[in-house]
């Protein structure tokens, strides 16, 4: 048997080591290589219509929409932290972390501004890549853009980028003819939005929108279901549907699993200026503690707002929730609870408080209203804001 001398042996060791070691890099990096590869979804690669693109900036400037004249809303702190943030960073109640972090999400923001521009286009850097389950990205973190003639609101485009990705430039119009326009530009729903830039042609005009038909402000406290979960884009937020059919400024205060009824929210909420309507929408996070939360809460709005008109909705019907079930018996217990606090506080004098029956705003098909059983889809979002427009208007 041939016999190998100690250097021999270490040589050979070390050479193993080598080689497996570039062994790994290489499959560490073919790896990398082919999952960028399959990350391209098929249906992407053959149709024309789904492939992205980077948008073409050539003659464009880019403008910051925190800047007049561009008319931004569903950030009422903005003046103070100048930030896209729906409360303010230094709270003079304490907020839990969740909530906290959860009003970083942009939801119910928009931009809404005029221009002759013939190609409009955004720069987006996002707080973190999308990845929701049962919600797309166009939705999470997509913008989408609307435009407005006189009271018709017609939607354009969404955002359309790589989902794991957390900065896009994207072109959002382009038309041929150099005319005046007004255009409504909504944030995303489920992410936060570090930065964006607005890009029109130089040399266009730019001015302010028209003004909303109705000019005090409509808030809206709930949860996930409030924020927009979860539907396709941003636009189809129900607190957006009904700033569209209203021509009306609306705040979405919508914090996912945290719209609790926190006294905390409350008094922020009568921080907010030019408040005309307060919509409560929370039940669906507070379950049976709706009981011990909502009066206080109401009582707090009060102090600020004793007059302004408060509509309380209960939650609406989920998939697991048919009529007879024990789910269905709950339901029904905390429908009936805020119905009579309602009916208590009229008696008592609070003549502009109102409620609304959540259970049957979806109608009888309500197990097809939500992706996962819960949250709306955005036939079931078009379905909320139909019933609370019906509210408002009878109101």
């Amino acid at each position: 048997m041939k016999l190998y001398k100690s250097e021999h042996i270490e040589n050979l060791h070390t050479n193993m080591k080598h080689f497996s070691k570039t062994l790994t890099v290489g499959i560490i990096a073919l790896s990398f290589v082919m999952v960028g590869f399959c990350q391209v979804p098929t249906s992407q690669k053959l149709d024309p219509n789904m492939a992205l693109s980077r948008a073409d900036a050539d003659g464009i400037i880019w403008l910051d929409p925190r800047d007049a004249p561009f008319d931004i809303h569903g950030f009422e702190w903005m003046d103070q932290d100048h930030i896209y943030r729906r409360l303010p960073v230094h709270p003079d109640w304490e907020i839990r972390d969740a909530v906290d972090q959860l009003s970083n999400h942009t939801a119910g923001g928009q931009v809404r501004f005029s221009t002759n521009s013939r190609k409009l286009l955004i720069r987006v850097e996002l707080r973190e890549r999308s990845g929701m389950y049962h919600m797309p990205a166009t939705g999470q973190s997509g913008f989408d853009l609307y435009t407005q003639d006189g009271g018709n609101k017609r939607y354009l485009k969404t955002t359309r980028f790589p989902h794991d990705s957390t900065q896009y430039q994207v072109e959002l119009f382009s038309d041929n003819d150099q005319e005046m326009r007004s255009f409504i530009l909504n944030f995303p729903l489920y992410n936060g939005v570090n930065s964006v830039l607005i890009g029109i042609e130089k040399g266009s005009v730019l001015k302010e929108p028209p003004p909303f038909t109705y000019q005090g402000k409509f808030v809206i406290y709930g949860t996930s279901i409030t924020q927009g979960g979860c539907v396709a884009r941003p636009g189809m937020a129900y607190s957006n549907i009904l700033s569209r059919r209203l021509d009306a400024q609306f705040v979405n205060l919508g914090f996912s699993g945290n719209g609790r009824g926190e006294p905390a929210l409350a008094h922020l909420i009568n921080q907010i200026t030019g408040t005309a309507f307060i919509i409560l929408d929370y039940e669906a996070n507070a379950s049976k503690t709706i009981v011990n939360t909502l009066a206080p809460f109401v009582n707090i709005l009060r102090e600020e707002h004793p007059d302004t008109p408060i509509l309380i909705m209960s939650k609406i019907r989920y998939a697991s929730a048919p009529v007879g079930s024990t789910a269905d018996e709950l339901l029904m217990k905390n429908r009936d609870f805020q119905k009579n606090l309602v009916e208590e506080r009229k008696r008592a004098g609070d003549n502009n408080i109102y409620f609304l029956d959540g259970s049957t705003v979806l109608g009888n098909d309500y197990d097809e209203c939500t992706v996962d059983g819960v949250h709306p889809t955005d036939l079931g979002s078009i379905r909320i804001a139909d019933a609370i427009e019906n509210a408002i208007r009878d109101i």
